[in-house]
């Protein structure tokens, strides 16, 4: 009897002691992400004041940030607002890192770059831990665009290289079968679409995380994304309207 009531006790201090050393997390992807300096400072305001009413006044948590600067990754040993760094106009990755032991929020990382954004948050408090991870998503996904990012333009370069490519070579037969030379639109345009495909720099313009130090007043170059997909577009209809346009005057 003595021995099956030593045993429950612990059986229950074993539990106890697995219950508090437990720790939880939460990791979330983000889509691709187009935002200002001031308004990662805002984010990042949010957090530190977050990690401080969940793990106490005391708390002295390692904080460091990392901005990648043309392909150098510079590392700050501190909490670092973004508009205090000095950085070119356009930084195309970033990275904040929270670290602290045994506390309710014990792991903070927010990771924003070209091939992954991706925000991870774990501590010993799983309502915090959520609570966190769920505001810095709903903050970050205010400055989501739907271009940008690796996987993004290795398949829209694949899909359209090929479409350029095979409408290059057909609409180039047709005009010299045809002699339709009115026609000559249609390679003109695959052409053009093809060589935009293959030199433009789109990791420039199509990036997965792209941050501004400043946005720029020229309507153009804030929209750089926006319009060079409508670009591309408007080539793209240009194949069939020139295919249309040439049978109009083929038949006027």
């Amino acid at each position: 009897m003595r021995f099956a009531v030593l045993l429950s006790v612990c059986v229950s201090l074993a539990t106890t002691s697995l219950s508090n050393g437990a720790e939880f997390s939460q990791v979330r992807d983000l889509p691709a992400l187009k935002m200002g300096a001031t308004e990662l400072d805002a984010i990042l305001l949010e957090t530190h004041a977050f990690i401080d009413a969940a793990n106490g006044p005391e708390d002295f948590g390692r904080e460091t940030v990392n901005v990648s600067i043309d392909g150098q990754n510079i590392e700050i040993p501190h909490l670092s607002l973004a508009s205090s760094v000095a950085f070119p106009n356009a930084v195309f990755g970033f990275s904040y890192m929270y670290n602290q032991d045994d506390k309710p929020i014990s792991s903070v990382t927010i990771d924003l770059g070209d091939s992954l954004r991706r925000v991870s948050v774990s501590g010993e408090s799983g309502d915090k831990v959520q609570a966190l991870s769920k505001l810095l998503e709903k903050d970050l996904r205010r400055y989501a665009t739907a271009t940008g990012g690796v996987k993004f333009r290795r398949v829209a370069g694949i899909c359209l290289s090929m479409l350029f490519l095979t409408s290059l070579m057909i609409s180039s037969a047709y005009c010299w079968n045809t002699r339709n030379y009115r026609a000559l639109g249609m390679p003109i345009c695959s052409a053009i679409g093809f060589l935009l495909v293959l030199l433009v720099p789109w990791n420039r313009f199509l990036p997965g995380f792209v941050l501004y130090q400043r946005y720029s007043p020229f309507f153009l170059i804030r929209h750089a994304s926006e319009v060079s997909v409508l670009v591309l577009m408007a080539i793209l209809a240009g194949i069939p309207l020139s295919y249309f346009l040439a049978r109009r005057r083929a038949n006027a």
